[in-house]
């Protein structure tokens, strides 16, 4: 016998104006025995903000079972879906210019209820007296093998080892996809908001410095949420909703981080500029 391994899991919240903030069911040691570990490679560039809070680089890319983590903070639970039943379609909203998108999780499909056979509804007990029935009536005589109806197919086919191990080397191939796509689009330094009351949202390098350009010093100055918003807006950032700017609102703390990535971005494009300058022919 082989141990169950497809976990059940619950999907990000798709709508950023639920009350009650959905938590990203933890990793079951099933799970992480299963399907084990890959670990990524650190590297210093995107932009990643976890609930609000600004996570700064190095940023490392691991899957652990079946969660996605950076920096140890797990930012995503796919969900794993038994084999044969195809995964919902993602609901994706592109902005005007594609610089950025919001997907919606799938959410797993449930099982087909399985049929009743007959013998077992004729045995199932719909009050307290079934339950005394065998004292009150003889028990009917047994019937020839011949007489007796033929057993039921079985509606579920036994699954195999083989089979068990196929659909794993499967699911841990689809894990370990989605883990090198978040570890290669931070390497062109994309910007990622992960958050359990809101979509995930995800923005290019472009967009990312349109941010940054703007983001520290509307956080150092910003009264309110809704203050924060109008702030970016000013800078020509449109993208970030009242929730999510809420949550960047109440981890305004974090304000210095970004202003000192800030300083090392300007200082990089300084020097590239400079190196540009220097290989031009006069």
């Amino acid at each position: 016998m082989y141990t169950p391994w497809i976990v059940r899991v619950v999907g990000i919240a798709a709508v950023a104006v639920f009350a009650a903030r959905a938590q990203l069911p933890e990793i079951t040691e099933t799970a992480l025995a299963e399907l084990g570990i890959a670990y990524g490679v650190p590297g210093m560039s995107g932009f990643v903000f976890v609930e609000g809070r600004y996570l700064a680089p190095p940023y490392t890319v691991t899957r652990r079972g079946n969660g996605i983590f950076v920096n140890r903070v797990q930012v995503e639970q796919p969900v794993v879906w038994p084999r044969g039943v195809e995964p919902a379609s993602a609901a994706r909203a592109v902005d005007a210019d594609g610089d950025f998108e919001t997907v919606a999780p799938e959410a797993a499909q449930p099982a087909p209820a399985q049929p009743v056979a007959e013998d077992a509804q004729k045995k199932a007990v719909k009050s307290i007296d079934d339950l005394f029935a065998d004292e009150e009536e003889p028990a009917a005589a047994p019937q020839p093998a011949a007489a007796r109806p033929a057993p039921a197919a079985s509606t579920q086919a036994v699954r195999s080892p083989e089979d068990h191990a196929r659909d794993k080397a499967q699911v841990i191939e689809g894990l370990d996809r989605i883990r090198a796509g978040y570890e290669q689009a931070l390497s062109r330094g994309e910007i990622f908001f992960f958050g359990q009351r809101h979509n995930r949202v995800n923005g290019t390098y472009g967009t990312a410095r349109t941010l940054m350009g703007v983001l520290p010093k509307a956080l150092r100055y910003a009264e309110s949420p809704l203050d924060l918003q109008n702030r970016l807006k000013q800078g020509g950032v449109y993208f970030l909703d009242i929730g999510i700017c809420g949550e960047l609102f109440k981890n305004r703390n974090t304000f210095p981080l970004l202003e000192e990535r800030l300083r090392k971005i300007e200082a990089d494009e300084a020097l590239e500029a400079m190196k540009k300058k220097a290989a031009r022919p006069w």
